[in-house]
């Protein structure tokens, strides 16, 4: 079959699916401007993935870290089929990806550490001809969400307080000391950018890692943190502080298979300090989801991500300031 005709069937110029060249379609998920990701069968049985923009913000990145670095990743990513022409307003942009079947997002342990094993692989990838992917992702860089909650002391106190926390000025400075010396040391990498549960799966024994629409240059604590710590409405797990340091270890232990070694203690430590900053900044956003009427997520899951998150925070402060 050549997709390459066929695929000017399947979508209409506006840029959605077309209905009269198509047998069915299942909407999977709904972006953050409202589009839908849609499963779709053709008349000679096949199915495959439609993708719209789904943020708009992202237009054309998820286009070009296919043509540029997919073919880097091999079997991590589902194939890319086709996608509208570059010139297309954002709007009308699409891709169309292979079909994997039902992805399986449970994220067990072992499924972390195989992530945390290919993530190091990708990690360790040249970022020499990817200089067009920005330095920041869909959040703040960590550097400016502690300083928004330096900047708010008063809101962050009172949030650490309704904890049980409180953390003196020295701990502020350790916290800042070992951000800063996680940023001077550690490299800038390819980062997938938002490598949350629902993004890593499993299909017929194979892990695939989807949606790189967020794909950026960052430290690798970007992507571990979204990986171990980041809480998700939708995907509820439960983190221990033994399998925190398992996938640290997995990690940097396939690093130096890769020839890059990072000192353990150090990378542990700046991680803590990292998960810390960042679950904080993530419990403040998740208040501001709780008191948003408009908010896309029900009530009792986002409480359900902010338990969560607090126990990061609260498991990161004993690794920090109690050892």
């Amino acid at each position: 079959m050549n997709k390459d005709i066929q695929v000017h069937e399947w979508v209409t110029p506006e840029g959605v699916l077309n209905e009269a060249n198509i047998v069915a379609r299942e909407q999977l998920y709904q972006g953050m401007n409202g589009r839908y990701v849609e499963r779709f069968t053709v008349p000679t049985g096949e199915s495959y993935i439609f993708k719209p923009l789904t943020h708009d913000t992202q237009y054309g990145r998820e286009q070009w870290v296919a043509q540029h670095i997919f073919p880097e990743l091999a079997l991590l990513v589902p194939e890319l089929i086709a996608s509208s022409a570059a010139e297309t307003v954002h709007e009308q942009s699409w891709l169309i990806y292979e079909d994997l079947g039902h992805l399986v997002h449970d994220l067990s342990e072992n499924t972390m550490l195989l992530a945390a094993a290919k993530m190091a692989y990708w990690h360790t990838l040249s970022t020499s001809a990817w200089t067009d992917l920005p330095r920041v992702g869909q959040k703040p860089s960590i550097g400016d969400m502690l300083r928004d909650l330096l900047d708010h002391q008063q809101e962050t106190q009172a949030l650490l307080s309704s904890l049980g926390m409180k953390l003196s000025s020295a701990n502020w400075d350790e916290l800042t000391l070992q951000i800063r010396n996680a940023e001077k040391h550690l490299p800038l990498v390819l980062c997938h950018g938002d490598l949350h549960p629902g993004n890593i799966a499993e299909v017929k024994g194979r892990l695939v890692i989807i949606d790189w629409e967020h794909a950026h240059l960052n430290t690798p604590l970007w992507d571990m943190y979204h990986l171990v710590d980041l809480s998700h409405p939708l995907f509820p797990r439960t983190v221990t502080p033994q399998l925190r340091e398992r996938v640290i270890t997995v990690y940097l232990d396939h690093l130096q298979e890769c020839v890059v070694e990072i000192d353990s203690d150090s990378f542990a430590a700046w991680y803590h300090a990292y998960a810390f900053v960042f679950s904080l900044w993530m419990l403040r956003l998740i208040d501001r989801d709780l008191n948003n009427a408009d908010c896309i997520w029900p009530e009792g899951q986002l409480r359900a991500q902010w338990q969560e998150t607090a126990a990061t925070l609260h498991q990161c402060m004993n690794q920090l300031f109690t050892e």
